[in-house]
């Protein structure tokens, strides 16, 4: 039995082959032949690989690329530059906020303020609201079936459609009620 293409390759390689299959490396012509061809094929590619790198990359670029390293390796272990951005003041100076930027701020705080008051007071209101009912409202609830999850969703949707577009939210108590409040979480 000769040696395999795949063995020959790993000879010319320069990897061991097991005693027995040296022995017959050895020994068969056909496979010292075909080892011959195999070394000579690989080099000849190795040889076509290096001109075709050194076409590719001449002495002059390599040069460049060369110096461009050295040049970074030396920058290694300088401090770092600083980049200066547009808009921002130089060293030394106090940056001072601009008057939009003051007006923004501001507004965002009373917006805070306002609603974080507005909801205390609808909190303390909803309990006067709740025993009085306006006049000539009708409340229905209607009972929710069981069924499809999807169906139950748009049920749950009409409902909710229908009180807002009733002339009072009262019937929007229960949503409310099982909606927690931020004074209320602990």
């Amino acid at each position: 039995m000769h040696l395999s293409d795949d063995q020959l390759l790993g000879v010319c390689l320069a990897e061991p082959l097991p005693p027995r299959e040296q022995e017959h490396l050895q020994s068969c012509a056909a496979c010292s032949a075909r080892r011959h061809d195999v070394d000579t094929f690989l080099r000849d590619a190795s040889l076509a690989a290096e001109a075709e790198a050194d076409a590719a990359f001449p002495p002059e670029r390599l040069a460049k690329q060369h110096a461009r390293i050295l040049q970074r390796l030396a920058n290694e272990g300088r401090a770092a530059r600083v980049i200066a951005f547009p808009g921002h003041s130089p060293e030394g100076e106090t940056a001072k906020p601009l008057p939009r930027t003051r007006w923004l701020a501001g507004a965002a705080a009373a917006g805070l303020v306002i609603g974080l008051v507005a909801g205390h007071m609808s909190r303390d209101l909803r309990g006067v609201r709740q025993g009085a009912s306006p006049e000539g409202v009708v409340v229905t609830q209607l009972p929710m079936r069981t069924g499809n999850a999807a169906f139950l969703e748009e049920e749950l949707l009409g409902q909710i459609e229908m009180a807002v577009a009733s002339p009072s939210g009262s019937a929007l108590g229960t949503l409310n009620d099982l909606t927690p409040r931020a004074w209320e979480v602990k």
